[in-house]
């Protein structure tokens, strides 16, 4: 396989999206406005203009958050421009896509493109809108010809469908064992996910031994213990116990392919900075980069833009192989003697998802994206028990359009939180870990509200002040550890009529308000205003107090009482950054029927497998990269040795 680097150029549709979940899961509303090429103008400009009439049309589809809306101006009988307007779609995924996908329309002057990989239900979206619009001006809009390329039948020992970070992991350990291995990648980018992931977790790697000395301060035990504990000895004890012990290995592979891994300097969130640092980073550019070599290297053949859409089985039932659809059409038919599905979970399946979370939560978070669940399907048409299907909840944001400022202080800090019918549900230092506030507002329905008054809001503008909690994530960059080695508190000079603009935003999206009184926020929330008044009350005693007597939110928290208006409330949805499980498997990540008896041949890795967060999604942090590396590294290994007998 050749040219798996130039796969990477695409990475920059997914880059930022982790930092973005982070940050609040804000969107930014994009609108973009492409030149036509000279090329495209001059064809055009000699097509007959028939019955099309010069003006400017919106067409509109449903895209994946929401409406999408292209507009297009017709001048001479020819497109010349093209806005694309997504402000509900994920920003650093269907948002990113929307220019170059603008752009190959004017191009076109065709709604017949290519779709952006990584963004395909925001694509068709544009696709059927800029059809939709086309329409209106007149234009004959030729239905675009199914491709029908050449059949094609090929052998492997191991097949890897799925080709991001655990499948990239799996291929490449299966062929440095000896395996010819084939990967089938449904986009055109290698990596996945894994390309906005930011670290993983590992104990005793040593990265750690170089900082710690001899004395880690925990062990293998400590986090076994833990995992286990966090899903109430639900867990899959044996896989969590390969993982604890094997994702030092991984680090170490990593490393010995060049990945630019580090120890981070300190923990990413508050609630776990008592505890040894098990967050390895890396350089976002560089992994796949390495790794895509390593793939070259070793021979490995991978078919990017192809699907596989079942698997096949021998007359015992074992899996030998798949058959996967070609960009061009055509078939293609892989014959293996092991078959590792790598296809991530289902957040991008709407049923599956509204099965996880119920009808009416999932029509109120904001869901960030994620396969179709299609992997799982095949693997349950052969025989594979269905294991528990969890959503990954990670943080709470708004769905407002160019706001930073006052969803980052009124989301991410200790002041009251209320759920709709104004009542407090949660201990607010819980905001110390994205997991643990995330989950409590998914309790309340999966939105919530901030409280603050003007006293607290003139408090972030003064930076004199350390603002106690006003960032979750003290990030490595935003100042946590001084230049001299020293923990520091990150605080953001707020400017007022930023904030000030941020709310007019909020209202104008109805995700805010700026009222005057305990009565108007009540109203605004939809609940009863004597209720509310009573938890405010409450509040302002325990502020005053230093004493929260109802969920023992720490002193050092209660700093930010509700005293006099005007006051600011913010709505914030639950953010589900994917979701987790899906297949039984034994600690060798084979994947197992109703009955545990393993199924000849075929193996799941990362997000595919139920097992390590069964309860919710665990908060030990790089536990999702960690599990999808370390669970591919060793399949790739298992499967190539049970194909070549060893």
């Amino acid at each position: 396989m050749k040219g798996t680097i130039k796969k990477l150029l695409s990475l920059a549709l997914c880059g930022a999206m982790l930092t973005a979940v982070l940050g609040g899961c804000t969107n930014q509303e994009t609108e973009t406005t492409p030149s036509v090429s000279p090329s495209a103008s001059e064809e055009a400009s000699q097509a007959p203009t028939g019955g099309v009439t010069d003006g400017t049309y919106t067409g509109t589809a449903e895209g994946f958050g929401g409406e999408v809306s292209v507009t297009i101006t017709v001048s001479g009988g020819v497109i010349t421009a093209v806005d694309a307007v997504g402000d509900s779609e994920t920003e650093s995924v269907g948002q990113a896509a929307l220019p170059d996908l603008a752009q190959a329309i004017l191009d076109a002057q065709s709604p017949n493109i290519d779709g952006v990989s990584g963004a395909t239900v925001t694509s068709e979206a544009v696709m059927a809108a800029a059809k939709d619009a086309m329409t209106q001006a007149g234009m004959t809009v030729e239905e675009e010809e199914t491709p029908t390329g050449e059949d094609e039948e090929v052998t492997a020992d191991v097949l890897v469908i799925g080709m991001g970070a655990s499948g990239t992991m799996a291929a490449l350990s299966a062929a440095e064992a000896g395996a010819n291995v084939v990967g089938v990648e449904s986009t055109g980018v290698l990596g996945g996910m894994g390309n906005a992931a930011q670290g993983m977790f590992a104990i005793g790697t040593s990265l750690q031994y170089e900082r710690y000395g001899d004395d880690l301060g925990s062990d293998e035990e400590y986090w076994y213990d833990k995992l286990m504990d966090q899903s109430n000895q639900l867990a899959n004890a044996q896989l969590i116990r390969t993982f604890v012990s094997e994702a030092k290995n991984t680090v170490e592979y990593l490393l010995d392919k060049g990945v630019n891994v580090y120890l981070s300097k300190t923990a990413q969130q508050i609630a776990h900075f008592d505890e040894t640092i098990i967050y390895h980073r890396w350089n976002n550019a560089d992994p796949f980069t390495y790794l895509g070599q390593a793939l070259d290297d070793n021979g490995v053949d991978i078919r990017y833009n192809t699907t596989a859409t079942s698997l096949l089985t021998d007359d015992s039932g074992a899996v030998v192989g798949a058959v996967c659809t070609k960009a061009d059409g055509g078939t293609l038919t892989v014959n293996a003697g092991a078959v590792i599905v790598s296809t991530g979970s289902f957040a991008g399946n709407e049923e599956m998802m509204r099965q996880a979370l119920g009808d009416k939560v999932y029509e109120t978070v904001n869901v960030i994206g994620g396969n179709d669940g299609s992997g799982l399907q095949m693997m349950y048409d052969v025989g594979a028990a269905q294991g528990e299907l969890l959503t990954m909840n990670h943080g709470v944001g708004t769905k407002t359009a160019n706001i930073e400022v006052a969803e980052q202080l009124t989301l991410n800090t200790p002041v009251l939180w209320v759920n709709h019918l104004g009542q407090r549900f949660m201990n607010e230092d819980l905001l110390k870990d994205t997991v643990e506030y995330s989950s409590a507002v998914l309790a309340q329905g999966g939105y919530a509200y901030t409280i603050v008054d003007q006293a607290t809001v003139d408090r972030w503008c003064d930076s004199s002040y350390e603002n106690t909690g006003t960032w979750i994530h003290y990030w490595d960059q935003n100042g946590i550890i001084g230049e001299d080695g020293e923990r520091t508190i990150y605080h953001a000079i707020v400017d007022p009529e930023v904030f000030a603009s941020d709310f007019e935003k909020l209202t104008e999206s109805g995700d805010g308000k700026v009222c005057q009184t305990l009565d108007e926020v009540a109203e605004f929330i939809g609940c009863d205003a004597d209720t509310l008044k009573d938890t405010v009350s409450r509040y302002n005693t325990y502020v005053a107090n230093g004493y929260d007597e109802e969920f023992f939110k720490s002193a050092d928290s209660l700093v930010y009482s509700v005293e006099e208006g005007p006051f600011y409330v913010t709505k914030g949805y639950n953010a589900v950054l994917g979701a987790l499980g899906g297949v039984n498997v034994t600690n060798e990540l084979q994947v197992v029927d109703d009955d545990m008896n393993p199924i000849s041949g075929l193996y799941a890795t990362g997000n595919n497998c139920s097992g390590v967060s069964v309860a919710a999604y665990v908060n030990v942090e790089g536990v999702g990269l960690g599990f999808a590396l370390t669970s591919g590294r060793l399949a790739g290994a298992n499967a190539a040795a049970a194909v070549l007998g060893e």
